[in-house]
C-alpha cells in the first residue's frame, strides 16, 4: 500500500515537463534523492517477487507486484519520447493481462522473462534519453542520477534476457556508474563530461541491443 502511495505522489511529481530547456539544476522529482532512487528500481525488485511468486503458485501476489510494475511503466510512459512511451505502455497493459489471467496455464517463467527484459530495455532507453536532455542544459546532478538509472536498467535488461554479461560490458556499466557520481559532484562534473559518458552509455546501449536482438528507438546522436 505504501509503494502504491509513493507511485501516486511520483506521478504528480513527474507530471510536469521533465526537462526545461533552460535555468538551474533542479530535483528529477520533488523528493529526495533516496527516494527517487527506490522509485527507479521498483521494476527491478518488483520482478523478481513476480517470478518467484509464479514458480510458488502466489498468484495473488503476483498480481499485486505486476499491477505496481505496470503503473511504474505508465507513470515513465508519460514523460517518454512517443516510440518509447508506446511499447512502454504495451508492456505495462501486458502486464495488467498477466495480472487479471494468473492461472492461465499459457503463461510461464519463460514469458515473464521475456516481458522483464523488454521492460528494462525500454526504461534504459527513456533514461538515457532524459539524461542527454538534461545534460544540454547542463543540469549535472539530473544527468548523473539519470545516467545510473540507465545502466543499471541496460545491465538487467540483459540478465533478463538469459545473456551473459561479458567481462567488458561489465567494466564499462562500472566505469558509467562511477562517472554518472562524479556528474553528481560540482567539482568532479565538467572531468565527468569530458569522458563523454553519454556517448559511451549510447554505444554500450545499442551494442547490446545486437547482443539481446532488441531495437533501439532512440535517434542517433
Amino acid at each position: 500500500m505504501l509503494l502504491r502511495i509513493i507511485i501516486i505522489i511520483l506521478a504528480l511529481a513527474l507530471s510536469a515537463p521533465a526537462v526545461p530547456a533552460t535555468g538551474p539544476d533542479q530535483q528529477v522529482v520533488t523528493m529526495d534523492e533516496n527516494l527517487w532512487v527506490t522509485f527507479y528500481d521498483v521494476p527491478s525488485r518488483r520482478f523478481r517477487n513476480i517470478r518467484n511468486s509464479f514458480i510458488r503458485r502466489d498468484f495473488d501476489q503476483a498480481a499485486h507486484d505486476l499491477e505496481t510494475s505496470s503503473a511504474y511503466l505508465s507513470i515513465e510512459a508519460d514523460r517518454a519520447l512517443p516510440a518509447i512511451a508506446n511499447r512502454l505502455n504495451e508492456v505495462a497493459d501486458r502486464m495488467l493481462w498477466i495480472a487479471e489471467n494468473t492461472e492461465d496455464i499459457s503463461i510461464t517463467v519463460t514469458d515473464l522473462d521475456t516481458l522483464f527484459s523488454r521492460a528494462h530495455w525500454l526504461l534504459a532507453q527513456h533514461y538515457l534519453d532524459l539524461a542527454k536532455r538534461y545534460r544540454d542544459s547542463r543540469q549535472n546532478r539530473s544527468v548523473g542520477l539519470n545516467l545510473y538509472a540507465t545502466t543499471h536498467h541496460l545491465e538487467r535488461a540483459v540478465l533478463w534476457s538469459n545473456s551473459r554479461i561479458t567481462r567488458d560490458v561489465h567494466k564499462t556499466l562500472e566505469d558509467l556508474r562511477d562517472l554518472a557520481n562524479q556528474l553528481q559532484d560540482k567539482k568532479l562534473a565538467e572531468s565527468a563530461y569530458s569522458k563523454k559518458p553519454i556517448v559511451q552509455a549510447e554505444k554500450l546501449l545499442r551494442r547490446l541491443g545486437k547482443t539481446i536482438d532488441r531495437p533501439v528507438l532512440l535517434p542517433d546522436e
